[in-house]
This record gives structure tokens, C-alpha cells and sequence, in this order.
């Protein structure tokens, strides 16, 4: 639905200029964003931002990332927010470990779409490989109490 998902690496794609309106949207649904950079979307725009500034993070505390994506007149379409694992509801973290008992819970995504709706995402891998890459990478979704979703 958009222009990217957290979960692809980051675009060699160069930051645009958004119009006022959609900064001014993205300022108000994101005041602590910090290093934005913007890209056109067949739907308008995506911001792409840190949510911590790099110096109020705690040392080796991994990088919490976000995207929102907005029309060109500034209504948010849907965010996606990194959380932390404490973060993710206990329910989630139950079914994680019954369906993936050897594996660990890399990344989980706080999805809300226009209506408000929440989801999360999770990318669950056995380790890193020799290279320090995730290694045997399932993905899941969950609803906002942290019930699996088909599909």
C-alpha cells in the first residue's frame, strides 16, 4: 500500500521537498521524529524518521524507526512504529514463543492505518548468521490485543 515497509532496506532514493501541509500534518502526528527525510508515494508522501535522537538513546539500544505516509494534503494513510519488545503485548509475546520456541523476536511494527485501526508486526528469526544478518525469518501480524491474524 505504500511506498515501502520498515522491514525492506533502506532506498538509495534521494528525500523530496513535501508541501507545508503535509510537514505541518507529519510535525503534529510526530513531534519526537528526528533525521526525516521525505519521498513521493503514489499516494502523496512517506516520511521516514528515527524516533529517538541518537544521543537519548541508552548504549547498543537498537534504533526504534518510523514511517508515516500522507496524502498531499496532509491526512495520515498509516504509520509504522518500531517498538521495543516490552512494548508488545503480553498475549503476543505467548503465542511468539508457542509457535517459535527456538527463535527470537527480532522486530515488532505498530501498524495504525487512517481509521485508527492498530496492528502489529513481528519479524521472528533463529539468530545471525556468520555475518550478523538474521538468519530463518518468519513474519506474523497481530490484532491490538495481540490475537495472531490469519493471513
Amino acid at each position: 500500500m505504500g511506498c515501502g515497509l520498515l522491514a525492506r532496506p533502506a532506498r538509495a532514493q534521494q528525500s523530496v521537498q513535501a508541501p507545508a501541509a503535509v510537514v505541518a500534518a507529519f510535525a503534529q502526528a510526530q513531534p519526537e521524529a528526528h533525521h526525516v527525510a521525505w519521498h513521493r508515494c503514489p499516494a502523496g508522501y512517506e516520511a521516514t524518521f528515527e524516533q529517538r535522537d541518537a544521543q537519548g538513546r541508552i548504549p547498543g539500544e537498537r534504533r526504534l524507526r518510523g514511517t508515516v505516509q500522507l496524502t498531499p494534503g496532509g491526512e495520515v494513510i498509516e504509520s509504522r512504529l518500531d517498538v521495543p519488545p516490552h512494548a508488545f503485548l503480553p498475549l503476543g509475546h505467548t503465542v511468539v514463543s508457542q509457535r517459535y520456541p527456538h527463535h527470537q523476536l527480532d522486530r515488532i511494527v505498530r501498524v495504525v492505518n487512517a481509521r485508527g485501526e492498530v496492528t502489529y508486526e513481528t519479524k521472528i528469526c533463529t539468530g545471525k548468521d556468520k555475518n550478523g544478518k538474521d538468519k530463518n525469518c518468519q513474519t506474523d501480524r497481530f490484532d491490538k490485543d495481540g490475537r495472531p491474524l490469519a493471513g
